[in-house]
Order: structure tokens, then C-alpha cells, then sequence
């Protein structure tokens, strides 16, 4: 399964930074594997050892001085141990126990500890100089630093940070090639794209300064050959409407006219669909289409050749069913494929042509299927079938046409976010589905 650009950069980015914070926990964890109770009791235990000695040494008239150092300077104060004295226990009943552990093993088994002493917090741990009893007490800060946030719990931090971090950069550094991929999408469905930022970095402004003047260059051929094209349908039509007249006042038989008119018409037939083809790339303007009423008026049309028994056409089309669509293009695309299905979609057997048009609607997509009972058509070729100038009129019933019709739906529906696929139906005939986006 492939992944975008930005999730392949941001997981490239997660494996770095995940790797790093591993890399520093595991150095931390070597460098000072001691648990955080151990190192509590290493540092009381060096307190309480130092001010016994101090004490033992000191004179007796010394020793009074000495505390009141102790306390003002250092925060420890030396205080008697009573057996009265109401004793609570120091952090969690886990914590307590493990550091009450590693200062009896550094201290004496008769070493006890307490957070609070007669109503008073700090850290409190008993000793014994000569035959008395006494409590060290320090203040709490001195021990609470040790006690901070696990270093499990920093890096799970970092990580969360850095991963939000990844993204940022992810998108930021992902966001001008989306920019640039959209353009590209509404280039390639005939549409004006918005003029891509040029003030970026380097390569990145290059990118986006050559596209844009690709662009411009390209919706300006446009331009040239759309005019071309509607310069010449008028210079041709003009010369074939005078012929038809000339004809028409001229004494020939009726069957040489009858055959000089079918030809000009074909003339003009496919001028036309050059014209309706390079305006298939055109701008197109919405708005809401009665299906059921379009359709009701497309089958009116043909409305003579149903009743003279040359063609059955049935609509499957739910009643009030709306859609937000250019009509022109979408009069085009449908008038295409049910002349391609009338011209070449004829049963073999009675010449008749039967046609079923079912329309049905997803939530992002109008789905027109267009159903006829001719021979169908090579799998091979299906696709071949959708290039402007293709034809395969041996396997379609040898009618001629300009080979732009399938080639003028498709590029409909691609300007539309649409497709046109062609499928043989397992009876006979062939299935022509049509699907187009909401809005072009």
C-alpha cells in the first residue's frame, strides 16, 4: 500500500526523533542507574552522618551554636525523639518504604522516617547518638527536586512534543507540493489555476514559477485553438449552407440531391463535433437539472423514430431526482453516446435499435448508464475507444464517424472529476456508464 508524501515524511521524521529520545533514555539510565529513593537516602544519609559527627565532636557549650547553624544555614534541624510523638509517613506507602529500606541498610536497621512529626512536614529521620534517640529533620524542597517527574515520563513528553513538532514540519514542508498538485488536477480538467506562490525557497519558486508560466502558455493555446477552430467551422459552414441551396434550385434527381444533402450534412455533422470538442475543455457555469424532465425531453426528440418502430428507448430515471450540472455539457455528453448507441448499438438480427438509459446518483457522483443490444466491442479496444479520432467501425457495424464522440464524454467527464467506461454486457450489446462529479 503506497502512503502520501507527508505521512512518508512524517514517519520518517517519528522514527528519527523515537530513535533520539530512545537513545537519550537508555545513556540516561546507564549513566545513573540508581532508582531516585537511592539516591534520596545517599544524600540523607551523608547529611545525618556529618551532623552526628559534627555533634559527637563538638564541645557541649558548642553544640547549641551548632544547631542553630545547622537550621539557619542548611535547613537540618537536630530535634529529641519522643516516644509521644505523633508520627505520620513520608510519600506514597511504596516510595516510603523503599527509601525507609535503603536507609536502614546505609543508617542501622533502628532507623526510621516520617513526613510529618507532631503536625510538622519535612523529612524526618530518627538516629541515635550514645543512648539517646533524635529526629533529623529537613526541609521538604531539599528532598521534593529528587522526587520530580520520572525520566520515563519527560521523554514520553518530548516525544508527544516532537511528534507534534513532525507534523508541523511535515505539512509545512508538503504543503507547496499539494499546492502544486492541486493546480496540476484543475490544469488537466480545463480550468484556470490559481497562480502559485513565487516567493518561496529556491527550488521550490522555481517549480512554481516555471508551472505557472506553463500554464499560461497552455490556457493561451487554448485560447488560439478554440478560436482556430471556431474560425474554420464558420468558414466551412458558410460555403456548405450556399451548396445546399444550389442544390436545392438545381434540376438534379431527387436521389443524386438526396445523396449531395446526406453528404453535406455529414460535412457539417463532423465540423460540428470538432467544434463540440474543443469546447469540451471550456469554463462551464452550474445549476440545478430536473433529470427526470431532461431525460422526459431527450426521449421526445427521438420521439419519431420510436414511433415509426425504429427505436426502443426505455428510461429508468427516479422521478424528481436534481443535480447541479452544467446542462450544455451535459446535453452533449448524453446526445453523444445515444447517437453512438442508435448509429452503432443495432440488434444484428432486425436492424432495430434498443436502447436503456438508467440514471442513479451516489453521494459525491451522477452515475448515466447507456445500454444498447449491438455486437459490442474487443476488450483490447475499449480504452482506445475513448482517444479522440478512434474508431472500430468493423466491430460497431462499419458506420463511418469522425471517431470524437466517446473522445468529446471523455473529456466532459474528466473536467467534471468524472470517467467513461465501456463494458460488454453478458447478454449482447454494450454498457457505456457515465459518472460525473458534483461540479466542475
Amino acid at each position: 500500500m503506497r502512503i502520501s508524501l507527508f505521512w512518508r515524511t512524517f514517519l520518517l521524521l517519528a522514527a528519527l526523533l523515537a530513535a533520539s529520545l530512545l537513545a537519550v533514555f537508555g545513556v540516561a539510565r546507564v549513566l545513573d542507574p540508581a532508582p531516585v529513593e537511592q539516591r534520596v537516602a545517599w544524600e540523607v544519609a551523608s547529611v545525618l552522618n556529618l551532623t552526628r559527627s559534627a555533634l559527637v565532636s563538638a564541645q557541649p557549650a558548642r553544640r547549641i551554636e551548632l544547631l542553630g547553624e545547622l537550621a539557619r544555614d542548611e535547613g537540618v534541624r537536630v530535634l529529641p525523639l519522643e516516644p509521644g510523638d505523633r508520627v505520620e509517613p513520608y510519600l506514597p506507602a511504596d516510595r516510603a518504604e523503599a527509601l525507609r529500606r535503603y536507609l536502614r541498610e546505609l543508617l542501622g536497621p533502628a532507623t526510621d522516617v516520617a513526613g510529618r512529626v507532631n503536625g510538622e512536614e519535612g523529612l524526618w529521620v530518627s538516629f541515635a547518638i550514645d543512648e539517646g534517640r533524635f529526629w533529623l529533620q529537613m526541609q521538604q524542597r531539599r528532598v521534593d527536586r529528587h522526587f520530580g517527574p520520572d525520566l520515563g515520563l519527560v521523554i514520553a513528553i518530548a516525544a508527544v512534543l516532537s511528534l507534534a513538532g513532525a507534523i508541523v514540519f511535515s505539512r509545512l514542508v508538503n504543503r507547496p507540493l499539494a499546492l502544486l498538485a492541486g493546480a496540476i488536477d484543475q490544469l488537466s480538467g480545463g480550468r484556470h489555476p490559481v497562480a502559485l506562490r513565487e516567493d518561496l525557497v529556491s527550488e521550490i519558486a522555481a517549480v512554481n514559477r516555471r508551472f505557472n508560466r506553463m500554464a499560461r502558455d497552455l490556457l493561451e493555446l487554448e485560447a488560439d485553438r478554440s478560436l482556430a477552430l471556431a474560425g474554420i467551422s464558420h468558414d466551412i459552414r458558410a460555403p456548405l449552407a450556399r451548396l445546399r441551396m444550389e442544390i436545392e434550385l438545381a434540376h438534379l434527381p431527387d436521389a443524386e440531391a438526396q445523396a449531395m444533402c446526406s453528404d453535406i450534412e455529414r460535412i457539417d455533422q463532423i465540423v460540428g463535433q470538432f467544434v463540440d470538442y474543443a469546447r469540451a475543455e471550456a469554463q462551464t457555469s452550474t445549476e440545478s437539472i430536473d433529470l427526470s424532465a431532461f431525460f422526459a425531453a431527450l426521449r421526445a426528440r427521438h420521439q419519431t423514430q420510436i414511433d415509426a418502430g425504429d427505436l426502443s428507448l426505455t428510461l429508468d430515471v427516479p422521478a424528481g431526482l436534481r443535480w447541479e450540472f452544467d446542462p450544455i455539457d451535459l446535453q452533449r455528453a448524453v446526445s453523444n453516446l445515444l447517437d453512438n448507441a442508435l448509429r452503432y448499438g443495432r440488434e444484428p438480427a432486425t436492424g432495430k435499435a434498443s436502447v436503456t438509459i438508467r440514471v442513479r446518483t451516489t453521494v459525491d457522483a451522477l452515475l448515466i448508464e447507456i445500454a444498447d443490444r449491438g455486437p459490442g466491442v474487443p476488450e483490447a479496444a475499449r480504452e482506445r475507444l475513448l482517444r479522440p479520432f478512434a474508431r472500430l467501425d468493423t466491430a460497431r457495424g462499419g458506420h463511418e464517424g469522425s471517431g470524437l464522440g466517446l473522445a468529446i464524454v471523455a473529456r466532459i467527464a474528466r473536467r467534471h472529476d468524472g470517467d467513461v467506461t465501456l463494458h460488454n454486457r453478458p447478454d449482447a450489446g454494450l454498457l457505456v456508464r457515465l459518472r460525473l462529479g458534483r461540479t466542475a
